[in-house]
């Protein structure tokens, strides 16, 4: 290990001195290199001179040691003894100026160290000054007084060396604690400055402020905007922008730089680059520092710190990243919270500046022409735009349509006029395409073409800061008119429901060389307001058409269904004391009401009002209800059966059922009321089809109500409801709003009861119901009003429990009906039903097969609920029997098959039927 140890020494000596070890010398080159370890990890001057001294020592007085004397630098132009108190001048030490090395000299008389007394004149003494970071002035200097020649002068190179190292990184370390110190006290007088400032003017201070400390151009911060993707600036160096600088937060020069999170130092710069700074700074940027700043609560970039240009045409440097850091790191909670009060200020004021746009386009709803020319007058103003024009889809004719204001109007500019026919905005083509004739109001052009068509197609906004460069853009017309077309802003505007009602378009940022990104932001915004004012002023102006449609049919209806001068008074005058004057039997359920002449059926309807206590009870004005009766017998077409007289019928089995079992007590009056009401109207405008034909054809009912179901029960009700509205025709006009309400919609209730499929739906309920032997006086507001609804099917097929006679001719009516509806569906090329086809049909058949499956049940479960309504359930039940007679006769008789249902002659019934069914 010995032998290994000399090896190493010997090896150390001759790589370091070039010659063997010296026994005399009193340091090995390994004390020596311990003794420099240890100087590395000094942390005071004060041990780095204790230690410096000693090697020294050793070094320079190897027979006898004397004193070191050591003077530091403490102020401007002073020194001071490192074993005393007292500071000298510095013209005390004479030291050669020469930098980086140690000097043997002879002091002298003249010396300052001589006349100080701490040398005499001949001494030889080792002057060791120190220079930390290469300064020019030394701020330490160790002087040793020698006897003899220096043994080993290449060991005292390298403790200068070393003892410089040390002594420089702890003179940085005080220097930047010093510098620290002053820097803290800077950027506390900088916080402070900021105060109350705005966000545009704290951002000038802070970029002023490192402009001043960076020595450079100039500096600007970009602020991250998560929200709308951008990089945003107000302000470059101390100068408040016009219109805000925008740059992509993802992608781009700036976004891959604040991707990477590391400061940039650049340059030289790429074309792109060149062409991005210079639109930031406005000036040729010859060098380039960008730091991002990351939040510390977020870990994301919020901002980057961008100078352009350290002064004399030097690189930025990494104490430049520092300063930047630093100065951030205390001011950006105040430029944040500034940011943020800045925002929300923007956000309220556009709020209400939105607020503003919403009443003034609201206000014109009912002019889509004005209303376009306040969204342009509106759009221009919120981005400074030179120019507008708005162009409404036209999807029928798959165009769009550009208004025409003040007499001028805005067509897209990326249309070429010869790729189309302007001529019809010409007169007879003698005057240029791109104007257009006074008489004009609007211009008309593809859907598909230009960038307006492109945005009404795509639904995306299109922001172009070159027109000239775009391929969609056509530039003649700005050749042919004079007007300069720089940049173009065009954005979709749409429904609630995300439909492309029409399109935007911008041209020429007045402050700015382009629109923004928050230009777009916030014509997207103002884009809903228009989508949704446009729309609503469509719908209103669809909605006043429809009155419109609604007065002329009203007034149509009047007129055709116009009453014969004195015809109320006739009815009047004709009114009877009671109901039996028309036949002792009419308030029976054995009455036929088909019987009664024509010419009394609307006073007795007036008079089954008046007998059920309704006019009284009600305050129903008899001549409204005289001329109601009259409008409602009008109201009904001539079809074979759904005609007046079958209305009259079903009113008169309600009248019936409200008189002999005393639905005014199960149900309540309103109800009563709203079932012989509804009676009297359920099939107005019938037009002798049902609502499968309605459908299947395509009709104008269809259109209107099939989305609701119930096509022709809608209809009726409808029909019920202009009746009521027309001139002097409103029994309830005396009810209150409630009672009013719910009489309206006990009557929709009662005519959409007559659409079988919705029978046939509650019919399972009811069966249940009659089985449980649920009291209806009793029972739940639903269960009653099923009932209720039962009782109007029973009224609509009253004719089958009729006397044969009634029942037999109305089965002729209605088989007529069905047939013809038949006909016309075969000659729209479709095969019927078979209770519509006249050539299948065999009627007898027909019938037993509705009245089993349809009727029965009704007057069944309607006599379970109502034992004294059994009379009606027994009639219905002797004609099925005469209805299987004639069908077994039909058969055996071989009679062929035929819509007619002549062969039931009253000759063929009395043969057929027993004495017990005649």
């Amino acid at each position: 290990m010995a032998v290994t140890l000399h090896v190493l020494v010997e090896s150390l000596s001759r790589y370091l001195f070039g010659k063997e070890t010296n026994a005399t010398t009193q340091v090995t080159p390994i004390d020596f290199f311990r003794a420099c370890t240890k100087l590395c990890i000094c942390d005071s001057v004060e041990e780095v001179i204790d230690l410096a001294s000693d090697l020294l020592k050793t070094l320079l007085l190897p027979k006898g040691l004397k004193p070191i004397t050591v003077f530091h630098h403490t102020r401007l132009n002073r020194y001071i003894d490192a074993s005393d108190t007292v500071s000298y001048p510095s013209t005390l030490i004479n030291i050669p100026a020469q930098n980086g090395s140690w000097v043997k000299v002879v002091l002298r008389t003249s010396d300052n160290l001589v006349r100080s007394k701490f040398y005499e004149a001949g001494q030889e003494v080792v002057l060791l000054p120190i220079y930390p970071e290469k300064r020019t002035r030394h701020e330490l200097v160790f002087v040793a007084e020698v006897n003899e020649d220096i043994e080993s002068p290449e060991l005292l190179d390298l403790l200068y060396q070393q003892v410089t190292l040390c002594y420089s990184r702890l003179y940085k370390h005080i220097r930047i604690r010093e510098d620290k110190e002053g820097l803290l006290t800077t950027l506390f007088k900088l916080c402070a400055d900021l105060g109350e400032l705005g966000a545009a003017e704290m951002q000038g201070k802070v970029s002023s402020y490192l402009t001043h400390e960076l020595n450079c151009e100039a500096c600007c911060l970009l602020i991250s905007e998560e929200e709308v993707q951008n990089f945003t600036c107000q302000v470059v160096g101390n100068q408040i922008l016009e219109s805000e600088y925008f740059t992509p937060l993802r992608g781009g020069f700036f976004g891959n730089i604040a991707r990477s999170r590391q400061p940039r130092i650049m340059t030289q710069f790429t074309t792109s680059e060149v062409t991005v700074l210079r639109e930031l700074f406005k000036i040729d940027v010859k060098s380039f520092l960008c730091v991002p700043i990351v939040s510390q609560s977020t870990k994301q970039v919020v901002c980057l710190l961008c100078a352009a240009n350290k002064t004399d045409d030097n690189r930025f440097s990494v104490s430049d990243v520092s300063d930047v850091q630093s100065c951030l790191r205390y001011t950006w909670t105040l430029l944040s919270s500034a940011i943020a009060l800045q925002k929300e200020t923007k956000a309220k004021n556009e709020c209400q500046s939105m607020l503003q746009i919403a009443r003034n386009l609201f206000t014109h709803l009912d002019d889509v022409t004005i209303l376009l020319g306040e969204i342009i007058q509106e759009a221009r103003t919120l981005t400074n735009a030179e120019r507008c024009s708005v162009f409404l889809v036209n999807k029928e004719r798959n165009e769009l349509v550009a208004k025409v204001f003040d007499g001028i109007v805005t067509v897209d500019e990326s249309l070429d006029p010869r790729q189309y026919d302007f001529e019809e905005l010409c007169l007879h083509g003698k005057r240029s395409p791109f104007t257009v004739d006074a008489g004009m109001n609007e211009v008309r052009i593809p859907l598909e073409r230009g960038i307006a068509g492109h945005v009404a197609t795509t639904g995306q906004t299109l922001n172009i800061t070159d027109a000239y460069a775009h391929p969609l853009f056509y530039r003649g017309i700005d050749e042919a008119t004079g007007f300069k077309t720089r940049n173009i802003l065009c954005f979709p505007i749409k429904d609630d429901r995300g439909n492309v009602v029409g399109v935007s378009q911008l041209c020429n940022k007045i402050k700015g060389h382009c629109f923004t990104q928050y230009d777009v932001e916030l014509a997207e915004r103002f884009a809903v307001f228009s989508g949704i004012s446009i729309s609503h002023s469509l719908l209103y102006k669809q909605v006043i058409e429809v009155q419109c449609r609604n007065q002329l049919a009203n007034e149509l209806m009047t007129y055709h269904m116009k009453i014969r001068q004195g015809e109320v008074e006739e009815c009047l005058n004709a009114l009877p004391t009671s109901a039996t004057h028309f036949d002792v039997n009419f308030d029976k359920f054995i009455y036929s009401p088909r019987m009664l002449p024509d010419e009394d059926k609307c006073v007795a309807s007036i008079q089954m009002f008046i007998d059920l206590g309704f006019v009284s009870r009600f305050h129903i004005n008899t001549r409204t209800l005289t001329k109601f009766v009259l409008m409602v017998k009008e109201g009904y077409r001539n079809p074979p059966y759904h005609n007046w007289d079958h209305a009259f019928s079903v009113a008169h089995h309600a009248y019936s059922l409200v008189k002999n079992l005393d639905l005014q007590n199960v149900f309540g009056e309103l109800e009563a009321l709203a079932l012989l009401t509804g009676s009297l109207c359920h099939d107005i405008d019938h037009r002798g089809t049902n609502n499968a034909f309605q459908i299947s054809s395509k009709s104008t009912l269809a259109a209107l109500y099939s989305s609701q179901g119930s096509v022709l029960e809608q209809h009726h009700f409808a029909q019920a409801l202009g009746i009521l509205n027309s001139g002097s025709c409103n029994i309830f006009e005396n009810m209150s709003k409630t009672d009013y309400v719910k009489v309206l919609d006990l009557m929709k209730d009662i005519i959409l009861a007559t659409d079988l499929g919705h029978h046939l739906q509650i019919l399972p309920g009811l069966n249940k119901m009659a089985q449980e032997k649920v009291n209806p006086k009793d029972c739940s507001s639903e269960q009653k009003m099923m009932i209720l609804d039962l009782c109007m099917t029973a009224c609509d097929l009253s004719d089958q429990t009729k006397d044969w006679k009634n029942t037999k001719n109305t089965a002729h009516l209605i088989y007529a009906e069905f047939f013809h509806q038949g006909d016309m569906e075969k000659s729209m090329g479709t095969l019927p039903a078979i209770i519509n086809d006249r050539e299948r049909a065999c009627v007898p058949e027909l019938q037993i097969n509705f009245m089993e499956h349809i009727a029965g049940p009704v007057y069944k479960v309607l006599a379970e609920f109502f034992p004294m309504y059994s009379e009606v359930y027994e009639r219905y039940n002797l004609n099925v029997e005469r209805w299987k007679l004639v069908l077994r006769k039909f058969k055996g008789l071989r009679i062929p098959s035929t819509d007619s249902l002549d062969f039931l002659t009253e000759e063929f019934d009395r043969d057929l039927f027993p004495p017990e069914l005649s």
